[in-house]
């Protein structure tokens, strides 16, 4: 990185003199649309966890209000993004028991019990299997699955926790993931200056145009985008790798932690200086290192909700192999964006693009392309500069016909 300027700004320096921002910005945000879990896959897996909590209360034998099932994770922040076929999408759910009968239980008879309860549905859940702390249901068919973690209310006391789960080390383990996914998503809705003026314009610009479906595009979304992208681009890279490698790469939640603290700095300290959701990405990625503290006791990406819960515990236990992984993914997240906006927008290379989105982010690149620029350049003849104008964003939309399916 330049001891001078830094690889945000210069990458911003470089769209902005060619005029390519607002296109960059739009055909990103598209392609994350295309490969995330859609209206109607979401719509599906919640009637489905639904149906399973009424089957739970049966079989544990207490009442349906004592079984209270809910999205957390990637579902639950609407961040959720999949791009390797035939593998799904990773959906998380959290079930709550409550009533008399959970309300000081053993954790490994719970847990074992609750998994038990799950015999009898394998015809529409497919085979379970156990995991450390939930029951992965496969659901055989369908572009999704679904990690279903028991939960109890508190039995640890700690500062924080609404739910124990069960840890086959520590017996129970405290967990707040509603507290959580609340904190991401306030975040997530505050918004920047220059956003509130592209949406006057682009109010002003419908009153007068109906736009084609396929040109609808919200402004909101920056934070929730770019985790998309930087699971995306951490499952690329890793696709592949051998086990002890993935084992060691970075997690989702500490992605999500990080990039939430670099957001809420950029809105509260530098709020005025951005005038495209792409400069806030840049600028965020480029921060997100400086929120990974350091104490007497090692590396600490603290849960925010849940004080005692530190997400990099385990980069303190691997003689650093964690924490190397964390800054080697980072430089070629860095690296691949900056070779890939070097670029010119209207002829891309399609090796640039693999780099941060994989093949199916291509197909999805392909189809959301005009119809006369649907053909890449391979990274031999592909241009390193580009022209053009402008519109716009970060938000939701539509996904491509075909099923691209992959890390969560």
């Amino acid at each position: 990185m330049s001891t001078t300027t830094s690889l945000s700004k210069r990458i911003t320096e470089s769209l902005t003199a060619r005029m390519e921002t607002a296109q960059w910005t739009r055909l990103i945000d598209t392609l994350l649309r295309r490969l995330e879990l859609n209206p109607a896959d979401r719509a599906d897996a919640e009637a489905e966890y639904r149906v399973l909590a009424e089957h739970l209360a049966d079989k544990l034998s207490i009442p349906r209000h004592d079984v209270h099932i809910f999205p957390q994770g990637s579902m639950r922040t609407q961040t959720t993004i999949s791009q390797r076929y035939p593998v799904n999408f990773d959906l998380d759910l959290v079930v709550k028991l409550t009533g008399p009968k959970h309300a000081s239980p053993d954790p490994e008879i719970m847990f074992t019990e609750f998994g038990e309860a799950l015999k009898g549905y394998e015809v529409r859940t497919g085979n379970r299997e156990p995991k450390r702390r939930c029951w992965r249901l496969p659901y055989p068919g369908k572009p999704y699955y679904f990690d279903l973690t028991p939960a109890v209310r508190d039995q640890t006391g700690k500062t924080g926790a609404s739910l124990s789960v069960r840890d086959p080390d520590t017996g129970w383990a405290p967990s707040n993931p509603e507290e959580f996914a609340v904190w991401f998503c306030e975040h997530a809705a505050e918004r920047f200056p220059f956003q509130t003026e592209l949406h006057k314009s682009l109010s002003v610009a419908r009153s007068t145009v109906t736009p084609l479906p396929s040109e609808e595009v919200d402004l909101d979304d920056i934070l929730r985008r770019t985790v998309q992208l930087m699971k995306l681009h951490r499952d690329t890279m890793y696709w592949g790798a051998d086990e002890k490698l993935k084992e060691v790469m970075p997690i989702s939640v500490i992605l999500v932690t990080l990039a939430t603290h670099s957001y809420a700095h950029l809105l509260a300290h530098k709020r005025y200086q951005f005038t495209s959701p792409i400069e806030v990405v840049l600028a965020l990625i480029e921060a997100m290192p400086t929120y990974v503290g350091k104490s007497w006791n090692g590396w600490q990406v603290q849960n925010p909700k849940l004080p005692d819960e530190n997400f990099a515990d385990k980069w303190n236990a691997d003689g650093g192999k964690r924490h190397a992984e964390f800054h080697r993914w980072h430089r070629k997240l860095e690296s691949d964006l900056e070779a890939l906006l070097h670029q010119s927008h209207r002829t891309p290379s399609e090796d640039r693009i693999r780099e941060v989105f994989g093949s199916a982010g291509v197909e999805a690149w392909k189809a959301s392309m005009p119809d006369d620029r649907r053909t890449l350049r391979p990274a031999s003849i592909a241009p390193i500069a580009g022209v053009a104008a402008a519109i716009p964003s970060f938000g939701n939309a539509a996904r491509i016909p075909t099923k691209p399916q992959g890390f969560a």
